[in-house]
């Protein structure tokens, strides 16, 4: 099918030779994953079974009996290696694979297979540096305390960064050498199956230490969180979910990583580079359509420059233009489903009622394009506090501005909310930049930007937002425990 001179081709679901169970065990019901900017069929797939997910378990503990995966970190690094550069060979297949079934513009959809293979490089480095420490505890005492890998580890992923959130988890409960099995977000399936295949694909890697269950996240994911035998959930989510993960790993008493939701502040003072203050607002606000979990969907401004800067955004929000994902000149894309369109569109209502509209852009015109998933960015202002447009995560183009008088209220506003996610603070004074930093209660605080990621540096979030961290080196160590050895040289007990 063409959209706006973009053909669109079917995408066929691979088979791998030579594993005759496949790394992906499928044996429910079919579904479709469809295109957001037209609702064509991006690929026709099968949902896994409960017990898909109870043979998905007994493959990776025997993988982890059997083979040298979890002792031998030189074989977990080359595995990992080859996945990222095969991701890299295949970003192009892979960007439009991605944009097709999530929507997102092209352009975001190669930075981000770009960004995947990245991030499982930096893993495959440190596959091979999973260091404990020995201790002298006495004249004939020695302690060895080891990192030693969890064992069964189910990866839960969501549908906005499909590839990255996945390999956030993935690569590093890997790297430390456990067996994971990963459900990715129903809407988001075909590119789940097509980047793991690359890795599933390895000869080195032993067959069970890598399954993929696809369907409802009320049957496998219900069966994969409650199962006795996996050791620990990485969640990365909606909040109210990530709380029902929690609760029922809790039965078991097993480990949970959970990045949730956020409303983050981005806030801007009177002394900051103000044109490039409003870049990054545009780009908090409306990246991937505003649905990402760091968003900086309450824009706080400082009073002396309040009204210049919100009119110079008004003028950018009206010049958005919202098109077909695949093309070069779009600036926004579709939202991801049609529900999630619904959505968006209430809270959207909702700030007209309640609030002042400053500025919304404008539906694509292409009559081909009528169907799609399509809302159009808008910005609210004199929002009472209490408004769910500045209290609820949005996960769409809705951008709620706040005004401050000093810096005071601005963190004062800044932690009015459940959420401790991500924050944003433009300014050239170095001592506020640091005071403010350090007051806001966010995993992430950017200085002078906005949605910079790096595999080096650890996300995640305070309160509401989650439990634990993502990346960097905590990112590793989430999944693995601390084992003591000790060792007594003495004749006799006491």
């Amino acid at each position: 099918m063409t959209v706006g001179t973009v053909e669109r081709a079917a995408w066929a679901v691979p088979r791998l030779p030579g594993d005759p169970d496949g790394f992906c065990l499928t044996h429910g019901e079919e579904f479709e994953s469809l295109d957001p900017t037209d609702g064509s069929v991006v690929a026709v797939l099968r949902s896994s079974t409960r017990d898909d997910v109870d043979v998905a378990v007994q493959r990776a503990q025997h993988a982890l009996r059997t083979s040298a995966w979890r002792n031998s970190g030189p074989l977990r690094a080359r595995v990992l290696l080859r996945f990222a550069a095969g991701v890299r060979r295949d970003v192009d297949r892979l960007a439009e694979l991605l944009t097709r079934e999530q929507g997102k513009l092209l352009r975001e959809a190669r930075t981000e297979v770009l960004q995947t293979a990245e991030m499982v490089e930096f893993y495959a480095g440190l596959a091979r540096a999973v260091y404990g420490r020995s201790v002298a505890l006495g004249d004939n005492a020695h302690g060895v305390v080891l990192r030693e890998p969890i064992g069964v580890v189910g990866v839960i992923t969501p549908w906005n960064w499909p590839l990255v959130l996945l390999v956030r988890s993935l690569a590093p409960a890997l790297a430390a050498g456990n067996a994971v099995i990963a459900k990715p977000a129903s809407l988001t399936p075909a590119i789940t199956v097509a980047a793991l295949t690359l890795l599933a694909e390895d000869p080195d890697l032993p067959p069970g230490i890598l399954s993929l269950i696809l369907g409802p996240g009320a049957v496998v994911g219900d069966a994969l969180v409650g199962h006795p035998e996996v050791g620990m959930i990485a969640f990365t989510g909606e909040t109210s979910t990530g709380i029902s993960v929690m609760k029922r790993a809790a039965n078991d008493l097993r480990k949970v990583s959970l990045e949730l939701g956020g409303k983050s502040p981005n806030i801007v003072f009177a002394d900051a580079n103000l044109d490039k203050a409003l870049e990054g607002a545009l780009n908090a606000a409306f990246a991937t359509g505003g649905q990402i979990c760091t968003a900086g969907s309450r824009l706080l401004l400082d009073d002396a420059i309040h009204d210049r800067f919100l009119d110079a955004l008004a003028a950018r929000v009206r010049a958005i233009r919202l098109g077909d994902p695949l093309r070069p000149d779009t600036m926004m894309a579709p939202l991801v489903s049609p529900n999630q369109q619904r959505t968006v569109r209430e809270y959207a209502d909702l700030g007209r009622q309640q609030g002042t509209l400053v500025a919304e852009g404008s539906l694509p015109q292409d009559p081909l394009l009528a169907g799609g998933c399509f809302v159009a960015p808008v910005v609210f202002r004199d929002l009472p506090s209490d408004s769910r447009v500045l209290r609820e995560e949005i996960f769409g183009p809705v951008l709620a501005v706040q005004r401050f008088a000093d810096e005071d209220e601005a963190i004062m506003l800044a932690a009015d909310t459940q959420f401790g996610l991500a924050a944003g603070i433009w300014t050239s004074n170095l001592d506020r930049a640091w005071r403010v930093g350090r007051a806001v209660e966010a995993g992430t605080v950017w200085i002078n930007t906005y949605h910079h990621f790096y595999s080096e540096t650890e996300v995640g979030g305070f309160r509401q937002s989650g439990v634990g961290r993502q990346q960097g080196l905590d990112g590793l160590i989430e999944f693995t425990e601390t084992k003591h050895l000790n060792f007594d040289h003495s004749p006799t007990l006491w």
